[in-house]
């Protein structure tokens, strides 16, 4: 069940991102206790409140409710981490983020325009008015709640951009590159029941290689079906790899970017053994833009992270681990709103 669980993290982690600052991250912040009941905590004097967290807590947990019923949230995530412990820190870290980025905002003199807060109010009266009384009560929140959250919110997306609009690297197709390949891998080493690993010896690695040697010859021949024998030979679990550049062993991404569509590679030694790879798509057009889109956030990231993480370090931070610790997700079918970010996403957009 704990891979189960494990999956289940990584499914829904771009559902629980989504609207949140792009390429921002927040390192963790140093809390203590001692803030009223109904302050979650404080950022350089600034309350979080109970019902901001509630805001965020019921999307994230009706999303993993969506897709995978309400039976999870005791199961373990790691060893003494329950799911419901898991998604809680991830919430209470997005918090601290947006009240951090909050308190930079007016460091920096970023304010929200006129239009901007037009927009957040009609997002907020439509999510309000969207809620049951159930829901309503549940989270124990009125209108001027959902107005404050979205409007921090906004604040926090909009001191990111406004520090990272002059970062503008240039990111060419050959740099943002991905392709897709086939491979068969055969391995030079072992593994025992506790995970050990033990080279080959020099008669075994010899062994290995000729198998290799056969299986390209095999796939050379004509008509033959490379997927199939990879599938049936290969000692890697996956088959079939997408990939931009950086993210596969050296030996392996070199010999596969010489390839075009549909050719074979020659045998492709590495430290754990050998590979035979066929180009499938030499340029994937959309996968390469998203690449590069991506590299472009990253390399905002590391920009704002130069303004942001000194600041991290002068702020003052406060945090109420009973009134926390005492919010569970206690069942309740009538609660079911998860649009907290779509809505706000649709306003924001006009």
């Amino acid at each position: 069940m704990k891979k189960a669980i494990r999956n289940i993290t990584c499914a829904l982690s771009a559902v629980m991102c989504l609207g949140l600052v792009s390429g921002c991250s927040c390192r963790d912040v140093y809390f203590t206790t001692g803030l009223s009941d109904n302050d979650i905590f404080k950022i350089d004097g600034v309350a979080t409140s109970r019902q901001e967290a509630m805001l965020y807590l019921t999307c994230e947990k009706n999303l993993y409710e969506t897709s995978y019923g309400s039976e999870i949230w005791e199961h373990e995530v790691s060893e003494g981490t329950t799911l419901t412990d898991y998604v809680k820190n991830i919430v209470k870290e997005r918090l601290a983020q947006v009240s951090a980025l909050n308190q930079l905002a007016k460091k920096n003199k970023i304010t929200l325009s006129e239009k901007e807060e037009k927009k957040i109010k009609r997002a907020a009266q439509a999510f309000y008015e969207g809620l049951s009384d159930e829901e309503i009560e549940y989270m124990d929140i009125e209108l001027e709640d959902v107005d404050e959250a979205y409007s921090k919110y906004a604040l926090a997306e909009k001191v990111y951009s406004e520090l990272t609009k002059d970062i503008e690297p240039e990111v060419s197709d050959a740099d943002a590159l991905v392709i897709k390949v086939q491979s068969i891998y055969i391995k030079t080493y072992s593994v025992d029941a506790e995970g050990n690993i033990t080279e080959y010896s020099k008669e075994e690695k010899k062994d290995a290689k000729q198998k290799a040697k056969d299986l390209l010859s095999q796939v050379k021949e004509e008509d033959a079906d490379f997927y199939e024998i990879a599938s049936k030979y290969s000692d890697a679990e996956e088959v079939e790899y997408v990939f931009g550049k950086g993210e596969m062993v050296e030996e392996f991404e070199e010999a596969a970017y010489l390839l075009k569509d549909d050719q074979i590679s020659k045998l492709v030694t590495t430290d754990t053994g050998y590979y035979i790879i066929k180009c499938i798509e030499d340029y994937m057009i959309e996968e390469t833009q998203a690449n590069k889109e991506s590299i472009i956030a990253q390399e905002k990231d590391k920009g704002f992270k130069e303004v942001y993480e000194p600041f991290l370090d002068s702020v003052t931070s406060e945090f109420n681990d009973k009134v926390w610790n005492e919010i569970d997700f206690k069942e309740s079918k009538n609660v079911t709103t998860c649009n907290f970010y779509d809505i706000y996403n649709s306003y924001m957009s006009e």
